[in-house]
C-alpha cells in the first residue's frame, strides 16, 4: 500500500523537512520505510522517516538493525513517546474545556429566560474567548451584564453577550501592549 499523501505531509513535517540519515535540508526528500516493505515493514509513521533520494536509494532494503538506521528506532520510540504525551494533554485540554462549557452553561441558563437561546456556536466561541485571554469571571460578568440589559430584546442576548465579551478582551489586550510600550514587561 502507498504511504498517503497526508501521512507524507505529517512525516515530512516531524521531521523538519530534514533527511533522518544524513541531515540535509537542501535535498529533494522522499519518504523511507525505515524497516523496508519487502522485509515487513508497514505505512505506519513510526516505520516512516524523511529520507534524501541519495539516502534512501542508498539503504534500499536494508534491515533497520544496520548501522545506517540504528537511530531511527530510537528517534521513532522517543516520537511515539511525544505522541503520548500529547494525546494525554489533548485529552485533559478536552476534559477542562468541557467543564468550562457546561460552567458556561448553567450560568446562562440560571440568569436567561429560556427564550434567550445560545448560539450554535457557544462552545467554541465562549472557548475563543477564555483561550484569548478573557479570564472566566469576566465571562461570567458578561452573563450578568447581557441578562440584566432591559433594553436589548431576549433573542438577541447571545450577540449582546458576545459584544461585551469583545469590548472586555480588547480592554485587556490594550493593557497588556500599554504594559510593553511602557517597558513594564520585557
Amino acid at each position: 500500500m502507498a504511504v498517503s499523501k497526508r501521512t507524507r505531509y505529517e512525516v515530512l513535517r516531524r521531521d523538519n523537512y530534514t533527511c533522518r540519515y544524513c541531515r540535509s535540508d537542501s535535498n529533494p526528500l522522499t519518504i523511507d520505510h525505515v524497516t523496508p516493505v519487502a522485509l515487513g515493514g508497514s505505512d505506519d509513521p513510526s516505520n516512516l522517516v524523511a529520507a534524501c533520494r541519495e539516502c534512501n536509494a542508498g539503504k534500499g532494503s536494508s534491515a533497520p538493525d544496520q548501522s545506517l538506521v540504528a537511530d531511527v528506532d530510537q528517534d521513532a520510540l522517543r516520537w511515539a513517546a511525544a505522541m503520548n504525551l500529547a494525546a494525554e494533554r489533548a485529552a485533559k485540554d478536552l476534559a477542562d474545556r468541557t467543564v468550562f462549557i457546561n460552567d458556561f452553561v448553567e450560568r446562562w441558563a440560571a440568569v436567561m429566560p429560556q427564550w434567550a437561546e445560545l448560539s450554535v456556536e457557544t462552545d467554541s466561541t465562549v472557548w475563543r474567548f477564555y483561550t484569548r485571554g478573557l479570564p472566566a469571571h469576566e465571562i461570567h460578568d458578561a452573563i450578568n451584564i447581557a441578562a440584566a440589559a432591559d433594553g436589548v430584546p431576549q433573542r438577541a442576548r447571545w450577540r449582546y453577550f458576545c459584544g461585551i465579551c469583545w469590548n472586555k478582551l480588547r480592554a485587556i489586550e490594550d493593557v497588556a501592549r500599554a504594559a510593553i510600550e511602557n517597558g513594564e514587561v520585557v
